[in-house]
């Protein structure tokens, strides 16, 4: 074969395998967002499926209203998509659901409902977090820690994280282990910092572990096993209430 025709050949390989990849880029980028939690995956809904729930959620069912709020977001693109899907969440939300409230909460954090809005963030997560949601508290844990859409407050963030640790967050809990460490927003407990090091360590947090075995060498023997028998405390309490 002449090397035109190689060029060719070269070139049209190319250009099919560039249009493959730009179309399987697109699939994911619409219909699979990275920042945004699936309820349920979209081939296990059919069409009947979705119209039964839409048919709920506008004769007022909460839960459905919650649904048709995530449906929306998996899918939305347009200011006017993420504007609907927001409004179920508003309705589920008003009717107190906390799933509802954190993404309602996080929708206004993004900016995609006309722009970020602080206040509505705050308003919505604060009122998921009062039904000790996980996420909820994390979020505004690092908020106030950082200062982003808040007045940085300290002792708020150490207590938003507390809550959201003691409910088994293993980010929660290694934040909160600096703060002890390190006397953020609360009072130096080297104790209290290894026993939160520890528990974020088993929860897969690989840095936790450099931070407990770092402190190992600051704290006398009864301190640390001061701290052991917390963590054992904090197992038993968790399994307790897990019956």
């Amino acid at each position: 074969m002449k090397k035109r025709e190689w060029s060719r050949v070269i070139l049209f390989a190319v250009v099919v395998v560039a249009v493959v990849v730009c179309g399987v880029a697109y699939y994911f980028a619409r219909v699979l967002p990275t920042d945004q939690v699936h309820s349920e995956p979209a081939a296990g809904r059919t069409d009947v499926d979705q119209k039964a729930v839409a048919a709920r959620a506008s004769a007022g069912d909460p839960q459905a209203q919650l649904r048709m709020g995530i449906w929306g977001l998996e899918k939305a693109i347009r200011p006017g998509e993420y504007r609907e899907a927001g409004e179920w969440l508003r309705q589920a939300a008003e009717a107190g659901i906390a799933e509802a409230q954190y993404r309602l909460g996080t929708l206004y954090q993004s900016g995609r409902l006309a722009g970020q809005d602080p206040t509505n963030t705050v308003f919505w997560l604060e009122k998921a977090a009062a039904q000790r949601h996980v996420a909820a508290l994390y979020n505004l844990g690092s908020m106030y820690g950082t200062g982003r859409g808040v007045t940085r407050d300290p002792q708020a963030a150490v207590r938003y994280f507390r809550q959201a640790a003691e409910l088994g967050d293993a980010y929660a809990q290694y934040n909160l282990a600096r703060r002890c460490e390190e006397g953020q927003g609360t009072a130096t407990d080297l104790a209290e910092a290894w026993k939160w090091y520890e528990l974020a360590g088993s929860g897969g947090i690989a840095s936790a572990n450099e931070g407990k075995h770092a402190l190992e060498s600051r704290l006398t023997p009864q301190q640390l096993e001061q701290a052991r028998r917390a963590v054992e405390e904090f197992h038993k309490q968790a399994a307790a209430l897990r019956k």
